[in-house]
């Protein structure tokens, strides 16, 4: 979901830059780096999202500093995976491990 919002952002970033070239004859967008930011904070929250087996507490790191990166960076287009990845990151580092206990007959 935030590899998305970042996707999109992206293609609102170039027609705001291409908009902005046509009116102004500039080639700048602010709005340009905050997309591609997000693009990278998504893509670090997919990989942790994945080494949650290994490494439960970077990947919960990990995931809540993407979530606020990206909220940071791009604003309400990157909401709804902020809100996703700070709440799974709350609940991976809360997260008590499960005692395989087997007995012995």
């Amino acid at each position: 979901m935030g590899v998305v919002a970042s996707i999109f952002a992206l293609v609102i970033a170039y027609l705001d830059l291409f908009f902005h070239l046509i009116r102004y004859f500039d080639m700048t967008s602010d709005l340009l780096v905050g997309a591609w930011g997000s693009l990278i904070f998504s893509c670090i929250g997919f990989t942790a999202s994945i080494v949650v087996l290994f490494k439960p507490k970077l990947s919960s790191v990990l995931l809540f500093i993407s979530g606020i990166g990206g909220l940071i960076c791009v604003d309400w287009f990157y909401l709804i995976p902020a809100i996703l990845m700070i709440f799974s990151g709350i609940m991976v580092f809360i997260r008590k491990d499960k005692i395989n206990s087997r007995r012995a007959f």
